[in-house]
């Protein structure tokens, strides 16, 4: 019950964060059947929501074969994904 607002934003949470905020607060996405992130296996609760934003082109991971979903997300992060997710102009 508790909503933590100094707590950081890790990058799973932020992909459903990104994808409900663009999709719609009912928007869920497809199942995960063909994982690629050697840090995110289809049993990751977030991996159907990672995989989504993958495949839209709104991430790539933070490097190589990786995700590294307990990250925190920095602002410049945030900034791209918000641009890339929402077509913004920069």
């Amino acid at each position: 019950g508790n909503y933590c607002p100094t707590s950081p934003v890790l990058r799973q949470q932020m992909a459903v964060f990104l994808l409900k905020a663009f999709e719609g607060s009912d928007y869920v996405p497809p199942d995960c059947t063909n994982p690629f992130f050697d840090d995110v296996p289809c049993s990751n609760t977030f991996a159907p929501w990672i995989y989504d934003l993958a495949s839209r082109g709104i991430t790539g991971g933070c490097s190589g074969n990786l995700y590294c979903p307990t990250s925190s997300v920095l602002r410049q992060q945030m900034a791209v994904f918000l641009v890339k997710t929402f077509n913004l102009p920069f």
